[in-house]
């Protein structure tokens, strides 16, 4: 069964690919396709985890050999969104002439769906990364405030979008990191974001990080829906999702939180998640300073 759960994500994404080299990608479907191979790729991981008990593979051959389906054929789907997206841009500048109501609404669905897929596009290809134990580190000296800044002027307009309230708790004098400053930004982004969208209208989430001798910890709270005992113990599972309604009011890959624990991980930090139902969630990343 994996192996027919991979043939059918491989022949969608091969056809996704033909369709993007032939210019007849279509935004609003596309996402939907990509999120069924995501689903065929899951159902593959549980069945190769289920066998895993009866003859253990070789999992390092299988996530490579995962690892390149993912990857194949991808940098094809981003070209065309990239012009859908330019086109779209020119289609809402003012001097290609006004739009009337319905087609600014059209025009609306066209942008947001081009984001999305751009994101989950993103998603799939770190995760594959990930996997395939092929994501490039660039580490270099940063300090914490710069990089909780970065986090901040990214996840703020999603907390204004959403009426959360995002507070950040940085104080002086904490270790010097030498880290990979863009992939530690991506990974809090994952965790904030996560944060920010289950979370309460008039939310609160605070960002805050501290010095133990020469580490560093990060702490992310919120006082959103929180998790119970079993979710908790599936987060950071490639596709897994909650059954929350909170959670399933928002269009998600399920890859959110696997990234940013795998991107941790990757940086030589750790990560934790306490939780409880009704009554919000704290992650805590610890990473190695300057000594």
């Amino acid at each position: 069964m994996t192996n027919e759960a991979l043939a059918q994500a491989r022949s969608l994404l091969d056809e996704l690919t033909e369709a993007a080299r032939k210019g007849q990608i279509i935004p609003i479907r596309l996402t939907g396709q990509l999120e069924a191979i995501g689903e065929l790729l899951a159902k593959a991981e549980e069945e190769q985890a289920s066998a895993a008990q009866a003859a253990p593979p070789d999992l390092d051959d299988y996530r490579q050999k995962l690892g390149t389906m993912l990857t194949h054929g991808f940098h094809d789907l981003r070209l065309p969104l990239t012009s859908i997206r330019g086109y779209g841009d020119m289609l809402g500048n003012a001097a290609m002439g006004e739009l009337n109501d319905m087609q600014k609404q059209f025009l609306g669905t066209i942008r947001t769906n081009t984001k999305r897929m751009e994101s989950l596009l993103m998603d799939v290809s770190d995760m594959s990364k990930l996997w395939n134990k092929t994501l490039k580190v660039a580490p270099k000296m940063d300090m914490f405030k710069n990089i909780a800044m970065m986090v901040e002027k990214a996840m703020g307009p999603t907390a204004a979008e959403l009426g959360r309230t995002l507070e950040l708790d940085i104080p002086q004098g904490l270790p010097l990191l030498n880290v990979d400053t863009d992939l530690l930004v991506k990974a809090l982004n994952k965790l904030v974001e996560n944060a920010l969208r289950y979370s309460p209208t008039d939310g609160h989430v605070r960002l805050s990080a501290s010095g133990e001798g020469s580490r560093l910890k990060i702490v992310i709270s919120d006082n959103g829906i929180g998790m119970s005992a079993e979710e908790l113990a599936k987060l950071g599972t490639p596709y897994y999702r909650g059954d929350n309604e909170v959670v399933l009011g928002f269009k998600g890959s399920g890859l959110g939180i696997p990234i940013a624990y795998g991107i941790i991980e990757l940086l030589g930090g750790t990560v934790t998640a306490e939780s409880e139902a009704g009554k919000g969630t704290t992650f805590t990343v610890t990473l190695m300073g300057m000594s």
